[in-house]
């Protein structure tokens, strides 16, 4: 019986990357690798030419959006503003933010009016915020985003062709369309182990443990949390083996305990990024860990401070997608916080750097098994499609007990309610004692901080 190698494993990712993938990417003549060659060159532009491609792309979206977005232009009316008000990067906080209400209210006016139904792709986000989205791109916009993806993963060893074990709660994230060309192109691209980490026990981080040590991935993507959790059982367990050549932590913030013992325990690098599903990675770590660089080509981020915006003073981070002309995001606010990096990362790229120093820090929940389940894999499975929740955050004080802090919006109903309670008890258990308690807004902590899950029990 033949044992698998190192070397079968290099020697596979490089046959699907130097010879599968480009084979592929010219019979289908793929945008998604003719924007991955652009990004590879505009990174290592300088600061201004990365400023005046933003400022040149802001303007034409923000004109595009005042022609054919009913609801951006009446915002825009209202706010005083044209295009011919922004004369230089300056005058962009004359034109008003976003939010994520005004979103779930105005969502169809927001459409522009050039585009076909047909050719829009719905997404959504999982509500870590405490609070559900739907909006929409196309697929030019989806093949961009893909590139920027496999940029950034790049720069932390991740190649195309790679083996990647992927701990997450999203199955939405990582599943394929099940048309026969992207299963191909999927396979050929993202060779992924995925492991379902809606909830962790020690029976499942054991069969993880079995899993990794099989699949021998190149790199580990994972919640920070989930991650760090996992790295303790591994050291408490005295488990060793599984040795991906780096990590990369997304989803939640990556606190310096974490991070230490992922490395330690996993022996390789831990790569932090920065990324949302309204906008996909927004930033990461390049090998030189001197910041998150910006997907500034594709992204235009701001911190709003009381000074407006400026370099190393913290604040809410506002992006503007300047490449989803279907349904323009300008200037939203996504509630996490954070300060732009005054100077360049050693690596030579030209790209900002961005640090957090809030966002969403999300709690486990125990389930009356004793399973620990992540506030953002409940988030994205209870939630989202529940109608008519604004707002909600999930308490736990003692076992056995969980309590819902709950802001009702448009379409709450009674089956709402009992929709919300069964998936509740799908994940944390079916004796699960749950109170509702109703609140008029659930606010953000001191922090800037929006907590979706809260537990006072021990991990």
């Amino acid at each position: 019986m033949h044992v698998a190698t190192k070397g079968d494993r290099d020697f596979s990712a490089f046959a699907i990357k130097h010879v599968l993938y480009p084979l592929w990417a010219l019979k289908n003549q793929s945008p998604r690798l003719r924007y991955l060659a652009e990004l590879e060159r505009s990174q290592y532009w300088s600061r201004d030419a990365l400023l005046d491609h933003q400022w040149s792309s802001f303007k034409r979206l923000f004109a595009h959006a005042l022609e054919t977005c009913p609801y951006y232009r009446k915002k825009f009316h209202e706010a005083g503003v044209t295009l011919a008000d922004l004369r230089s990067p300056d005058d962009i906080n004359k034109v008003p933010t976003i939010t994520k209400e005004e979103i779930q209210e105005h969502r169809d006016e927001m459409v522009s009016s050039k585009v076909a139904k047909a050719d829009l792709i719905a997404d959504m986000t999982g509500g870590s915020t405490g609070s559900p989205m739907q909006f929409f791109y196309d697929e030019d916009r989806l093949d961009s985003r893909v590139a920027a993806t496999i940029r950034h993963n790049r720069w932390a060893g991740w190649d195309i062709g790679d083996r990647a074990a992927i701990l997450w709660g999203a199955p939405r994230d990582t599943r394929t369309s099940g048309k026969a060309k992207d299963r191909i192109r999927d396979w050929i691209l993202d060779r992924k182990l995925i492991l379902d980490a809606s909830s962790l026990d020690e029976e499942s981080m054991h069969r993880f443990a079995q899993e990794l040590m099989r699949y021998r991935p190149t790199v580990l993507l994972a919640y920070a949390n989930t991650l760090g959790l996992f790295a303790s059982y591994l050291r408490a367990e005295g488990i060793i083996g599984i040795s991906p050549r780096a990590v990369v932590c997304s989803a939640e913030v990556l606190t310096a305990e974490n991070r230490q013992r992922i490395e330690e325990t996993f022996k390789c690098p831990v790569f932090n990024r920065y990324g949302s599903r309204e906008f996909a990675v927004i930033a990461s770590e390049c090998s030189r860990h001197e910041g998150m660089h910006i997907n500034a080509e594709n992204l235009l981020v701001e911190v709003q401070t009381d000074d407006k915006s400026g370099l190393d003073k913290r604040g809410e981070i506002v992006v503007t997608d300047l490449k989803n002309f279907s349904m323009p995001m300008i200037r939203y606010c996504t509630r996490d916080t954070g300060h732009l990096v005054n100077g360049l990362c050693s690596c030579g790229r030209g790209l900002p750097l961005l640090e957090l120093s809030g966002g969403r820090v999300t709690d486990f929940l125990t389930a009356t098994n004793g399973k620990k389940v992540s506030g953002i894999v409940i988030s994205t499975y209870v939630i989202t499609n529940i109608a008519g929740v604004r707002q909600i955050q999930f308490v736990q004080n003692e076992p056995g007990v969980v309590i819902i802090n709950l802001a009702k919006g448009q379409g709450w109903s009674e089956q709402s309610r009992e929709n919300l309670m069964g998936k509740v008890r799908e994940y944390l258990g079916s004796d699960m004692r749950i109170q509702i308690d109703y609140r008029d807004s659930i606010p953000l902590e001191i922090s800037g901080k929006y907590r979706f899950s809260i537990s006072t029990l021990p991990m």
